[in-house]
């Protein structure tokens, strides 16, 4: 009983420092804003230590209590460390910050009540800070949010895999000068985004009574993850702003010299916070035939010819035309067809080039009759799921009838080998000649011809050239054809494009960080499948992983590995560790999957 006393009071008394050497404030930099202009809700975490450097845990969010009107958007962390020597004595300081950005259009009051967080196993207090916000004065300059500002048109609501295209839109007014665009970045873990175009298009809008130049970039999302999903854009901009010291002669209340007195500056832009609603697809009513499309599509099933002959080929082609998930579309599967031979599809693409989720995708299947008749080739069935209506679509082409005729082949006999019984009798070419004979044939031996000089015909070198020229010109024509491939089959260039990239997530999966180790091993499993699957999984969730990997019979064994992986990458990734003292084992699974992928 004095055991258990004398550990409750040592815990008692660890929970104690640890809670003395951990400070926590709340406040709102500036406390007191005009309506509509952006105030920082910052939470100052200070852990102080005598022996040693403390080393910071990253926070990733706050349960911070809603307060209606006031909106937070945009949160950034920030961290410093310190040093002090008092009398001998070292020490040592880590201040961590979490910034949120606060605004809100209307007057009052706002109070953000105290609130407890965990950090380092321990729950910490963040105490309540209060916001004032005042009216703006008639004849006020408008604030920075006002004169340059970012937006997505993203929609509510979405479902796991259906794309879509957003117009990212930054908004400068006429008094501002944009000096440059330095970086731009996506919070968007629960989708795949296209990559931001080099060239922006550029028009004039007006915008609560204002004139503004908008650039704008065409982007296209696809949801990865169900659930409430962010997507939020970051554009970090070097600008001249109006001076704010002489605010009146213009529409925005600056003088008319502000664009040479102005102020240069570089800061960070922030599209609105946004979080779209992922649905999962419904299992009621999916067909059999239903591989991953959504959008609105038709489809157009044809043969090049309607007669062939036996082992000659016939082409079916299937054309599915309109807007959706090109990329996650397949060639509809074949049934095994009695009396003939089929291989997989060749595929290709042609995109509309005004809107980019329109197109046609063309399925080329080759059909190789075994025997001669009227015979059918195979129904050809087709599903996707149309958003608009929420519900599954089939559409399906009948059988279509093929005349074959027999092989015009030549028949190709076997040679035998003939028997003791049946063989030609052995015939002597040569007999004693008369010498009358003798005198009358012809001496055919053979005389020294004339020796004949080498020329460079007949030089080594000359081989050796040749060889060179040879195995340029083929190397040049498997170039040739690779890059032909490459523009017009989708899937060897998607398989292509994915095997580079593996080599280099292998590359990087040999890092001693933890972070960069596992987030390379979920690349490379990823970019594995695609190329077993022919299918792009590049952004793909473990789910829709495990649900190939199933399809194509990956061992169990493997599988499970895989997923281990996957929960250990989002452990680490949520939790931010960074290093790891030993990643042998998971290097060893690592590359015991990718074999068996």
């Amino acid at each position: 009983m004095q055991l258990l006393n004398a550990f409750l009071i040592l815990a008692l008394f660890t929970t104690s420092s640890l809670i003395a050497e951990i400070r926590v404030s709340a406040r709102f930099e500036p406390a007191r804003v005009g309506a509509g202009k952006t105030s920082q809700y910052i939470v100052e975490i200070v852990e102080t230590d005598d022996s040693k450097k403390p080393a910071a845990e990253r926070i990733t969010s706050l349960p911070i209590p809603s307060n209606g009107g006031l909106t937070l958007r945009n949160g950034r962390t920030s961290s410093t460390q310190s040093t002090r020597i008092t009398n001998g004595i070292s020490e040592y300081s880590n201040t961590q910050q979490l910034i949120i950005e606060a605004v809100s259009s209307t007057t009052g009051s706002f109070t953000i009540p105290a609130y407890i967080f965990e950090y380092k196993g321990g729950r910490l207090q963040a105490p309540s800070a209060t916001l004032t916000v005042v009216e703006r004065s008639a004849d006020a300059a408008p604030t920075v949010d006002e004169l340059i500002f970012l937006q997505a048109n993203a929609p509510e609501q979405l479902y796991v895999g259906q794309t879509t295209s957003i117009l990212l839109k930054l908004y400068v007014s006429g008094s501002v000068t944009l000096r440059g665009l330095n970086a731009f970045e996506q919070r968007a873990d629960g989708f795949t985004v296209s990559e931001l175009p080099e060239q922006s298009a550029e028009s004039v809008e007006m915008f609560n009574g204002r004139r503004y130049r908008v650039y704008s970039w065409p982007l296209t999302i696809t949801p990865i993850s169900a659930g409430s999903q962010d997507l939020d854009f970051q554009f970090t901009v070097s600008a001249q702003m109006p001076d704010q010291r002489n605010t009146r002669g213009s529409q925005f209340g600056g003088g008319m010299l502000d664009n040479f007195f102005g102020r240069s500056e570089r800061f960070n832009i922030y599209s609105p916070p946004t979080q779209i609603d992922v649905r999962t697809l419904p299992t009621a009513g999916k067909p059999e035939s239903y591989s991953g499309a959504i959008g609105q599509f038709s489809m157009k099933v044809s043969a090049d010819s309607d007669s062939t002959r036996v082992e000659e080929p016939i082409m079916l082609s299937i054309k599915l035309s309109g807007s959706g998930n090109f990329d996650r579309i397949k060639g509809p599967e074949m049934p095994n067809a009695k009396d003939w031979r089929n291989y997989m599809p060749e595929s290709t693409f042609e995109p509309n080039e005004s809107q980019p989720l329109k197109g046609t995708k063309r399925f080329d299947y080759v059909f190789i009759p075994e025997k001669a008749g009227s015979l059918k080739l195979p129904e050809v069935k087709f599903s996707y799921f149309d958003p608009n209506t929420e519900k599954y679509v089939e559409l399906s082409a009948p059988a279509l009838k093929t005349n074959v005729l027999r092989s015009n082949r030549p028949t190709m006999t076997t040679a035998t080998t003939p028997t003791e019984k049946d063989s030609a009798p052995a015939i002597n070419l040569t007999k004693q000649l008369s010498p009358e004979e003798l005198l009358i044939t012809l001496d055919y031996r053979p005389k020294p011809g004339r020796r004949i000089e080498k020329s460079l015909l007949s030089s080594p070198w000359f081989n050796y050239l040749n060889s060179g020229a040879f195995i340029t010109l083929t190397t040049s024509g498997i170039l040739i054809y690779r890059r032909k491939r490459l523009h017009q089959n989708a899937d060897y260039t998607l398989v292509h494009q994915a095997r580079q990239a593996l080599k280099l997530a292998v590359k990087e999966a040999q890092s001693d960080e933890a972070a960069v180790f596992y987030r390379s091993a979920q690349n490379a499993i990823r970019l594995a499948a695609t190329v077993r699957m022919k299918r792009n999984l590049r952004s793909a969730d473990f789910a829709e992983l495990e649900a190939q990997f199933k399809q194509s019979h990956v061992a169990d064994v493997i599988i499970e590995q895989a997923r281990s992986l996957f929960n250990e990458a989002d452990n680490h990734r949520f939790s931010g560790q960074t290093h790891s003292a030993d990643l042998k084992q998971a290097r060893t699974q690592l590359n015991t999957t990718l074999k068996a992928l």
